[in-house]
């Protein structure tokens, strides 16, 4: 599949489903809003979902007031378009049927991924799925970006970038920037709505998480954990945890970070965050712990106690970085 069956898709229809991956960051809100003005800027009906609510550091973005928290009943559509999910486990139990959807179209740019969808165009050389839509705007025939997709898909690609910081940002993707920056994209608003606006709550799990910081093989390896007591005891959640595992990755000499959150339930479930610096694929790690990723930026979710989890990752990273007993 590829993007030239959804630019058939798209131009065939006329009314369309839009979701992204539960627990939605910055690039698949970025991308799904990216979407949904490229699509009404065609003359197309869209209807924007998510189970979950939208963080709050990206409450900044234009459209963000239509995506609603479920499906209208009674509503039959010509294609369901999901951004920026690798696996159908990070999507709802409980979708309407494709009799309802319409075929399940994939707009994705994970390496480690799930094959489910109708209609797939996932391209993991790109940086961010907010390519894609750039790519797919550019198939469509739509010379000048719609100026409320602008905003998202520039904030999309600041955040799976880290700011442009991360291995794949090209002098095109600077010119892709450079382009939304042109249509209206406020520079300064994206980096300082994902990045540095905290509140002090967050910020004392930060201090808490720091105070578990270990380094293991020679410093190439460093952790850092958020158990359920510090959540509880700073009223943060696993939103406000986002971001913490690139504290560990700042150490020199590091080349595998790694947060690991306990989430709050009746059964154990360890969230597992990865960063790589250097030449590392820390998704092959996420992939023994039933995750996924990119090289530089994976993660799993294995229903294991925290501590548990400590130690399977310990023998993941080892064999990783080639390290013998």
């Amino acid at each position: 599949m590829s993007r030239a069956a959804v630019v058939e898709l798209i131009r065939k229809g006329q009314r369309f489903l839009l979701s992204c991956h539960t627990r939605p960051d910055g690039d698949a809100i970025g991308s799904m809003l990216g979407v949904d003005a490229l699509l009404r800027s065609l003359g197309k009906e869209t209807w924007m979902f998510n189970v979950d609510p939208v963080p709050p550091s990206l409450h900044f973005l234009p459209g963000i007031e239509r995506i609603e928290r479920a499906v209208p009943d009674g509503t039959k559509f010509d294609a369901f378009l999901i951004t920026d999910t690798a696996s159908r486990t990070l999507l709802p139990a409980n979708l309407p049927p494709t009799s309802v959807t319409g075929p399940v179209v994939i707009l994705d740019h994970h390496f480690a991924h799930d094959d489910f969808g109708d209609v797939i165009a996932r391209e993991p050389d790109a940086v961010a799925t907010a390519e894609v839509v750039m790519r797919l705007m550019k198939d469509l025939g739509v010379e000048r970006i719609p100026a409320e997709a602008a905003m998202p898909l520039y904030t999309a690609l600041v955040a799976d970038t880290g700011g442009f910081r991360y291995r794949g940002t090209s002098g095109d993707i600077l010119r892709m920037a450079a382009s939304l920056l042109d249509a209206g994209a406020d520079a300064v608003a994206a980096p300082k709505n994902l990045f540095e606006v905290w509140s002090a709550d967050r910020m004392r799990l930060l201090q808490l998480s720091l105070e578990t910081l270990e380094t293991h093989f020679e410093g190439r390896f460093a952790l850092v954990q958020v158990t359920q007591q510090m959540s509880v005891e700073t009223r943060t959640n696993e939103d406000d945890a986002e971001g913490l595992v690139n504290y560990p990755r700042m150490l020199a000499g590091v080349e595998v970070a790694a947060l690991l959150f306990q989430r709050a339930g009746d059964a154990p479930v360890t969230k597992v965050s990865l960063r790589a610096n250097h030449d590392v694929d820390v998704s092959t790690i996420a992939i023994t712990m039933g995750g996924g990723g990119h090289r530089a930026a994976a993660g799993a979710a294995p229903p294991i106690a925290i501590s548990a989890a400590r130690e399977t990752l310990l023998a993941a990273v080892a064999r990783a970085l080639g390290v013998t007993s």
